[in-house]
């Protein structure tokens, strides 16, 4: 059944606020990934970067659902999902845990929005599963091996404004040594620096669902290995296949003007076959929190064309389902 035939003069049903959003859970790769998901019609999976976890998509996730049927895990170690045991924090294996969520949903294509290390693990996805994705948008990062290297070296222009924190987070047991009992100040310090609008645009509830994240145990450790130099250079060795083998599905890539748009063309620019660039205004690292509504238009601008590859998805069906254990 096409999407495009079930919407084509149908009235949209305002989507439920993000407190009201569903919950589930489902077991992939030994870790517990928990997930918010609303709306009805062809999916849209959202995938956060660090610090934060699925509550970066408060704001767009409501827009998005009222033409989508949107589903927003929280990654590997972050959010209410669990700890890896292996301790692996590699967009493979981020990428290999969305595509369990996928496949356990019966999702055999949507299109996917990325946000800062969650792009590593949507890129690396549609690198592996091309037939999985639609269409592909990705928001302020910079992929190892093709420009992320440069944004975490110290020049002589760096300030508090500037990239300093992807190198002091590369040593993960320094920088959680360091950090320990100090998460709020690592967030607050983050919202500050990266931001267009300052902290004033990240309200108190947002700001300590992040910090509790972090406080969980092992939440330090999820967040810096992610960030860790091991876990970079596997990065930039499997990205580097990108550079005789460029993405093939539709793709967007955009950065925030008050953030890496000086990037944005050198390192997306040859990734894809079909990219387009555009830059977030009035944005800084966090364009979801900063511009939503701008965000909402761009992507459905871009996603439409690719509707009709999709199927309408109805997860109403998860209610009251067990989803952990096998069925009695």
């Amino acid at each position: 059944m096409l999407v495009t035939a079930l919407l084509a003069g149908s009235v949209v049903a305002t989507a439920p606020s993000w407190d009201k959003w569903a919950h589930g859970r489902v077991v992939v790769n030994n870790i517990t990934m928990h997930y918010r998901y609303a709306g009805h019609g062809p999916p849209l999976l959202l995938v956060h970067g660090n610090p934060q976890h699925s509550i970066t998509w408060r704001l767009l996730g409501p827009l998005m659902a009222e033409k989508y049927t949107v589903i927003a895990p929280d990654n590997r170690g972050m959010g209410d999902s669990t700890i890896p045991p292996d301790g692996d924090y590699t967009s493979e294996a981020m990428a290999s845990d969305l595509e369990g969520l996928l496949d356990y949903l019966n999702i055999t294509k949507a299109n996917i929005f990325s946000h800062d290390k969650g792009t590593g693990a949507a890129v690396a996805l549609a690198m592996k599963r091309p037939s999985l994705v639609a269409a592909l948008g990705v928001v302020e990062y910079g992929l190892p091996g093709h420009g992320y290297e440069q944004a975490w070296t110290p020049t002589y222009t760096w300030d508090t404004y500037g990239l300093w924190p992807l190198a002091a987070w590369a040593v993960p047991d320094e920088a959680e040594r360091f950090m320990e009992g100090r998460e709020r100040e690592v967030v607050l310090s983050f919202f500050f620096h990266a931001s267009y609008t300052g902290i004033s645009g990240f309200p108190t509830y947002a700001i300590n669902s992040v910090v509790d994240s972090l406080r969980k145990p092992g939440g330090l450790r999820a967040m810096f290995g992610a960030f860790g130099a091991r876990t970079m250079g596997l990065d930039a060795e499997f990205f580097g296949a990108l550079t005789k083998k460029p993405l093939t599905v539709p793709f967007l890539a955009m950065a925030g003007e008050a953030s890496l748009a000086d990037m944005l063309k050198p390192v997306w620019g040859p990734i894809g076959k079909n990219t387009v660039l555009d830059i977030v205004p009035q944005s800084g690292h966090f364009p979801a929190d900063e511009n939503p509504e701008w965000l909402e238009q761009r992507l459905n601008k871009f996603f439409d064309p690719y509707l009709h590859q999709l199927k309408v998805v109805d997860l109403s069906v998860l209610k009251n389902r067990v989803t952990l254990v096998p069925p009695i």
